[in-house]
């Protein structure tokens, strides 16, 4: 096998398009976002915000994912305006306030996700340190970064092995035994947690995050033309969704006309 065999291989990603763009910028948008969604208001402009982020994600190698957060935002808003419309007198302002919270959270928990199965650790730790973070600060951030989908797997396993048992395995067992579902799933989950934690850690060790030289990544990490394209088409993006909110069409209830 050639030197150019090898390095093909070794540098073959599974991700393409926007999941390539520089870890540090992704952070950056993700910030942006969360500040964006949270301050922005009006229908059209917050759907338009969430077809970005869907537009930006499929094209990161995970358009199914994109497309079903999309499907998710779209029936969250719309039953969201359907309970404007129903006079129940605090279930309705409690509802209100809920479904708010969660059409405002889903554009940052859809990027969120993405910038997590997209963005790999070696790459992320080149770039902090590139950034000129201390060592005490990208450690523990590259630890929790790894640390948040393994919790995820984690608690499938744990409702698996439930399942087989026969413990709270129906929707009927977990709703007249809440408290009951909660230990059995908790309790296990923190002990796999300083399991999982060790692990980490020990992962850590063997690939020399202690070391105190400087880091290289086999990827290229940086900022080029992509990165710098980016942020002008994130800049304004977001210049032009506050523009919209200050005018009729970001008064315009959209889902009340479906």
């Amino acid at each position: 096998m050639s030197d150019k065999s090898v390095k093909d291989k070794i540098t073959q990603v599974s991700f393409h398009g926007s999941a390539r763009l520089d870890p540090r910028l992704k952070l950056i948008m993700l910030i942006t976002l969360g500040c964006t969604s949270f301050f922005i208001n009006g229908d059209v402009p917050e759907l338009l915000l969430m077809l970005g982020v869907t537009v930006f994600i499929c094209a990161g190698s995970a358009p199914g994912w994109g497309i079903r957060m999309l499907v998710i935002y779209i029936v969250i808003s719309y039953l969201n305006t359907c309970l404007k419309y129903i006079p129940i007198p605090v279930v309705s302002l409690l509802m209100g306030i809920f479904g708010v919270t969660i059409i405002k959270a889903i554009p940052v928990i859809s990027f969120g996700r993405w910038v997590m199965k997209s963005t790999y650790m070696d790459e992320l730790a080149v770039a902090l340190e590139r950034a000129g973070l201390p060592r005490s600060v990208i450690i523990p951030f590259v630890v929790m970064f790894r640390y948040i989908p393994t919790l995820g797997i984690e608690y499938r396993m744990i409702r698996n092995t439930m399942k087989i048992r026969g413990v709270c395995d129906s929707f009927i067992k977990i709703f007249f035994h809440p408290f009951s579902t909660i230990e059995y799933i908790l309790i296990p989950l923190l002990m796999r947690c300083l399991k999982v934690s060790d692990e980490l850690a020990a992962s850590g060790t063997t690939r020399g995050m202690e070391r105190s030289n400087r880091r290289y990544s086999i990827l290229e990490v940086g900022f080029g033309v992509g990165e710098y394209l980016a942020i002008v088409i994130m800049v304004l993006f977001v210049v032009t969704l506050f523009v919209l909110e200050r005018t009729s069409i970001g008064q315009y209830v959209l889902w009340r006309q479906i």
